[in-house]
């Protein structure tokens, strides 16, 4: 998970007493290579984690990012990146602002939450106040940048602020004038369940935590959830596939990924996937089993709304065929899904 590691290694530099500058993507209108809520931290030996989007944008941000730390002070800045008066010599065509947040190790305790939040997948809602954007501008500060309010520089970090479970507000957005404040919802997606980790699963599971999913690895075969055969996943849990209530209490923000090693036990995961109401469900199979798959959750009384909407079979139709296409294919499909639904892009 992206973010997490931007967290991680700011927190990192704070618990040994010393300083970074947070770069917060808060705000997009228009075309732009980040989202709202992309983090990039810069510390001052000048390497970086995370990214706000790369090419010039992020030149912009780092020479910035060091130009700050070294003063002690945060920044709200709107780029321009189209047209005439594009500041950054970017065609997107959109603009983007960044909040740059000078962090000293009063922040850790902070960041440590913050960790914690997003390592557990917790819900928890982020807030800059940027009322001192707005209240306790430097004087002398210059707006070199297209428009006359583009640039506010302070002294310091404005309050940061983490409320766990949230106030059930998502992003703001900063790109065409100042709110009170910038409130991210951090976590909204839950954990991922892999059920069966034979070929398809273990690929599935590499692809998938490589793109910042909590991965659940479960299996009722010991040997398929070591280390070795399963690596860097969330957790690995040997379980009981007519049974998953107690390791597995799927709730409404996880996504489900069935591929056990039977027709009958994907039909008994399904079932019971399906009864939990998962964001997302998704099923191996061919269109025989998918035939056979649906007949039986009629059968159990499920609605034809609630069967449409299992991923039956799962995965974007692109003719895959070797595990790790098969994995790309049910990726793509949750990707999309956690872009358009889960976290949609915020302009």
């Amino acid at each position: 998970m992206e973010k997490l590691d931007v967290v991680n290694a700011a927190l990192g530099a704070l618990k040994a007493g010393k300083t970074c500058e947070l770069v917060v993507v808060a705000g997009t209108a228009g075309s732009s290579p980040r989202g709202v809520g992309a983090w990039m931290a810069v510390f001052a030996d000048g390497s970086q984690a995370g990214t706000v989007g790369g090419g010039k944008i992020e030149l912009f941000a780092l020479d910035e990012a060091r130009e700050l730390l070294a003063g002690g002070q945060s920044r709200l800045v709107r780029y321009t990146m189209g047209g005439e008066n594009s500041d950054t010599g970017m065609i997107c065509g959109g603009a983007i602002c960044l909040c740059y947040l000078y962090l000293d190790a009063t922040q850790a305790p902070l960041f440590q939450e913050i960790a914690d939040v997003l390592a557990c997948r917790r819900i928890g809602d982020f807030t800059i106040d940027f009322e001192p954007f707005v209240t306790q501008t430097l004087e002398g500060d210059v707006a070199e940048y297209h428009g006359e309010a583009s640039r506010h520089t302070i002294a310091g970090c404005p309050e940061l602020s983490l409320v766990e479970e949230g106030s059930k507000v998502t992003y703001t957005n900063a790109a065409s004038e100042i709110p009170p404040a910038h409130i991210e919802t951090l976590c909204p997606e839950g954990l991922t369940y892999i059920f069966g980790c034979g070929h398809v699963g273990a690929a599935t599971a590499r692809v998938l935590t490589a793109a910042g999913f909590a991965v659940v690895a479960c299996d009722d075969r010991p040997g398929t959830l070591t280390p070795e055969w399963m690596p860097g996943v969330y957790d690995r849990r040997l379980v009981d596939y007519k049974n998953l209530s107690e390791l597995c209490p799927i709730g409404p923000r996880d996504l489900v990924v069935v591929a056990t090693a039977g027709h009958k036990s994907d039909i008994d995961v399904v079932i019971q996937a399906m009864r939990a109401k998962p964001a997302y469900l998704g099923c191996l199979g061919s269109r025989r089993k998918t035939a056979f798959v649906r007949a039986r959750l009629e059968q159990e009384g499920f609605t034809q709304d609630q069967i449409d909407g299992l991923h039956l079979p799962i995965g974007v139709a692109i003719e895959a065929e070797d595990p790790e296409e098969i994995a790309i294919s049910i990726a793509a499909e949750m990707i999309h899904l956690r872009r358009t639904k889960l976290v949609p892009r915020k302009r």
